[in-house]
């Protein structure tokens, strides 16, 4: 049970991470242009390279070892948070020879991002993660994070508070980093510098850092070629299609972060077969989800873009119809590569499933970004996450063979694609307004999916709770 406890704890933390920003969207959406948006998306896609250096991969190779070594917490944290506050010294550094240098970067947002790098040096929620202590992460956070959404909505009013948008995004960020070394404090212990503790975990963090670059390369360096390559106005839409899919993307990525740690302990203590009921339980969970949210956004795009963004955005559907099929890709991998592929110590199958896909990503958003803007952007992204996924099955075969969630999988399929010809003959009949076309077709696709889910019995619930959540 304390894995379904940190899991919605998780998910709920997650979900704010996400929906208070959301919360604020259509306010802003309606204040700012596309353009002043994108600038803002611009600088942050920027400033993602230099977070990427400053976090050093450090986060799932924390989360594994503390889970590992519940002994020895204290010698354990700082050698690896040592590690992760050289390596931002060390970004903040570069971002600031940046700065001077390229005259574009001296604009005020950029400048506001410097704030972000110190936020990274504080971050430490992998060492509560290690300790599968999650509700610590999700209550301390809450408040600091309502906090910056209020502050939105105080004080931005106009086109010209795009600075103090930003400001507030990264201050409230840096003020939930800094909260949680107060409960943290009890576990770790004094300073204690290690140099030969340091270089034991350089080799491993670069492993998994390699990945990290890559995997960063093809999610945030298509908004920046967008950007230099088509303009600002480009990436603010190309931003709100991504960030309207990072809330589906929680759902969807919330389990593996929980699943890390206690996967991580149970094969250091040899027991496959429990590892192997969470694989099934997490690509059980994932399908259940995954299916019915591709399909039915497919349905709503159109009411639910002129709802939340604004007329200003109707474009954003076209790249969200192409996106939204990334989900069931990164789900996938979620799976394999976080679950199997990092705590079975293959980061080398891990680093080559995301460089191969980056290489493939940037050349790709070279040859289409200049001709289709955003929507090359969108069909390269999706593309790549395939790729991504492809790679990953290969490198996961073995592991996949002794899994039985196959069967169901087909199932929840059939009920999804039962659930979106519904819909879409109802979307040909019904005309109402946005609000309520969207409010009958979720009514009548729930309604149907959980009918063909039973009807089916793509789901055994005595079994589910029998022989995966009481374990």
């Amino acid at each position: 049970m304390k894995l379904i406890k940190n899991y919605l704890y998780n998910l709920s933390y997650q979900v704010l991470l996400i929906l208070l920003p959301i919360i604020t969207t259509p306010y802003v959406t309606r204040i700012f242009s596309s353009n002043d948006l994108g600038t803002y998306a611009f600088y942050n896609s920027i400033a993602t390279y230099f977070l990427l250096l400053a976090g050093l991969g450090v986060a799932n190779y924390g989360t594994r070892l503390i889970s590992q070594n519940r002994n020895r917490l204290s010698s354990t944290f700082w050698s690896i948070y040592q590690l992760q506050l050289l390596a931002t010294s060390l970004s903040i550094l570069f971002y600031a020879i940046t700065i001077i240098g390229v005259p574009r970067m001296q604009h005020p947002v950029a400048l506001l991002f410097t704030i972000s790098l110190i936020s990274k040096g504080l971050d430490i929620s992998w060492f509560f993660q290690g300790l599968e202590d999650f509700r610590r992460i999700t209550i301390r956070n809450t408040l600091v994070k309502i906090l910056g959404v209020a502050s939105i909505f105080l004080f931005v009013k106009s086109s010209e508070d795009l600075g103090k948008y930003v400001f507030f995004l990264v201050v409230f960020e840096a003020l939930g980093q800094l909260s949680m070394w107060i409960p943290a404090k009890k576990y770790i212990g004094r300073w204690v510098w290690d140099w030969e503790q340091i270089k034991y975990h350089i080799k491993p963090v670069i492993l998994l850092f390699v990945p990290q670059i890559a995997i960063t390369l093809y999610i945030s360096l298509d908004q920046t070629m967008l950007g230099i390559l088509a303009g600002n106005e480009e990436v603010g839409l190309y931003d709100q299609a991504n960030k309207i899919l990072k809330i589906l993307l929680t759902v969807v990525t919330s389990l593996g972060t929980v699943m890390l740690p206690r996967i991580s302990g149970l094969i250091t203590e040899k027991k496959e077969d429990e590892v192997n009921r969470l694989y099934n339980l997490s690509f059980l969970v994932y399908n259940l989800v995954i299916f019915p949210m591709i399909l039915g956004m497919l349905i709503i795009n159109e009411d639910f873009i002129s709802i939340f963004l604004g007329p200003d955005f109707q474009e954003v559907t076209i790249a969200i119809s192409i996106m939204i099929w990334r989900l069931f890709f990164i789900g996938w991998t979620n799976i394999m590569g976080i679950q199997i592929l990092i705590p079975h110590g293959k980061n080398k199958e891990y680093m080559l499933s995301t460089t191969v896909p980056a290489v493939f990503s940037l050349l790709l958003n070279l040859v289409l970004i200049p001709y289709l803007g955003f929507i090359g952007a969108a069909i390269t992204s999706v593309l790549s996450e395939f790729l991504v996924w492809l790679i990953q099955v290969y490198a996961t075969r073995e592991q996949l063979r002794q899994l039985s969630f196959y069967k169901s999988m087909w199932r929840i399929l059939l009920a999804s694609l039962l659930m979106f010809t519904v819909l879409l003959g109802l979307k040909m009949t019904v005309h109402f307004s946005a609000f309520l076309n969207i409010m009958i077709y979720v009514s009548v696709g729930a309604v149907v999916y959980l009918g063909g889910l039973y009807i089916l019995k793509a789901v055994d619930l005595k079994e589910l709770r029998l022989e995966y959540l009481k374990k």
